[in-house]
């Protein structure tokens, strides 16, 4: 379960400048209307709902500032890298809390 919640922090964490970019007075509107923006927001928002959805509000609320905060200190220029990087990252936190149904 451990190693799973750092890919999850890590999908918060490489697709919140992206995302935030939305919410910005001061961002392009073609940035914030570019394909990127859309699969970084896309990342974003899934992790979000599974952190609080299989964490509980308290605790996914902790992974979330984790995220946050893995992006503030983090300082980069969202990127496609750090974008495609992100939606692996989910897809790994995916694959590993998956539980197959026979």
């Amino acid at each position: 379960m451990g190693i799973s919640l750092v890919f999850l922090v890590l999908a918060i964490g490489l697709s919140w400048p992206r995302f935030r970019l939305i919410f910005l007075a001061q961002s392009n509107a073609v940035l914030a209307a570019a394909p990127l923006t859309m699969v970084a927001s896309a990342v974003n928002l899934c992790a979000i709902g599974l952190t609080v959805a299989e964490h509980g509000l308290l605790f996914g609320g902790l992974l979330i500032a984790g995220g946050i905060f893995f992006a503030k200190i983090m300082q980069a220029v969202p990127s496609t890298p750090g974008i495609l990087a992100s939606a692996l990252c989910l897809a790994a936190y995916i694959e590993m809390t998956t539980t197959v149904v026979v």
